[in-house]
């Protein structure tokens, strides 16, 4: 039943055939614009802003980088667990970093933890000095992303189709989001979204994220040669897009969605329906 649903979806995608590189916005933009890259995007996200310090914590091996020179500073070995402050003469993590107002903390294991206020983040970590407060961003997968922001559906009885359809509107926001970030800093506000870190994500999300995995809608197609994201919303949901000029609500409400999907629609179906005129994208990469 799975494969035969994931079928019935793909014969409405048309294909795409980009690559993305991961982290920096201009390369998004040129993947949207049919340039060649080589892995799956990420999104970053604003989990700490404006405080004084932040209790932060790495388990594992990392390595420090300035991010705005794009320079490496060093690798550790061992863990460390301790206050990030702004000083004058830059930032301190235990140690001082004079000249450094801004870190960049990539895991190098996948077994490394980074704890930030007591709640977990994969991926790699930016911190900001700005203007003697500190701020956190987190750079994650957008498949990671989508299922965190999409955990929230656990037990809400919304058939899988309709959750697989959600998937790829929680998608189309993140890619959106990716070509207009609300600064250069960030894209994601992590309150304004309910992201928290690596928290528990329910099997049947999951399974939503993964069938529909790089599917996005766009307002122009496969022969265009051009993927075109937009802030889609459904029940007034934006799935966090932010500063966006146009938003195109659904023309249907999510009951109405899931209400399809228990008559038969598979979600590409219930798109057509919700954005009509718009083209499901499979996008793919090199990894």
């Amino acid at each position: 039943m799975v494969l035969m649903r994931f079928l019935l979806l793909a014969l409405t995608v048309l294909p795409l055939t980009v690559q993305l590189q991961a982290g920096i916005w201009s390369d998004v933009v040129e993947t949207f614009k049919g340039k060649n890259k080589s892995t799956a995007p990420t999104t970053r996200i604003l989990i700490t802003h404006d405080v004084e310090r932040v209790n932060l914590e790495v388990k594992g091996k990392y390595s420090l980088f300035d991010p705005y020179t794009d320079s490496f500073i060093s690798s550790r070995f061992i863990g460390k667990n301790r206050v990030v402050e702004a000083l004058r003469d830059g930032l301190k993590w235990g140690e001082s970093f004079p000249g450094l107002y801004q870190i960049k903390i990539r895991p190098d294991d996948t077994a490394t933890r980074i704890i930030i206020n007591n709640k977990e983040y994969k991926g790699s970590i930016y911190i900001y000095d700005i203007g003697g407060s500190i701020s956190i961003v987190n750079q994650v997968p957008v498949e990671d992303y989508i299922c965190q922001i999409l955990s929230v559906y656990e037990n809400n009885q919304i058939h899988p189709e309709a959750l697989s359809a959600l998937a790829i509107i929680a998608r189309t926001n993140a890619y959106f989001q990716a070509v207009n970030p609300k600064n250069t800093y960030w894209a994601v506000d992590a309150q304004k979204v309910g992201y928290e870190g690596t928290a528990f994500v329910p099997a049947e999300v999951e399974d939503a994220v993964r069938l529909t995995r790089y599917m996005i809608m766009s307002r122009t197609g496969v022969y265009e040669g051009i993927a075109t994201p937009f802030a889609a919303q459904i029940n007034g949901q934006l799935f966090g897009a932010q500063a966006a000029k146009e938003i195109e609500s659904a023309k249907i409400s999510l009951e109405e969605a899931n209400k399809m999907a228990e008559n038969g629609s598979h979600a590409a179906q219930i798109l057509a329906k919700a954005f009509p005129g718009t083209t499901i994208m499979l996008i793919e990469y090199a990894n």
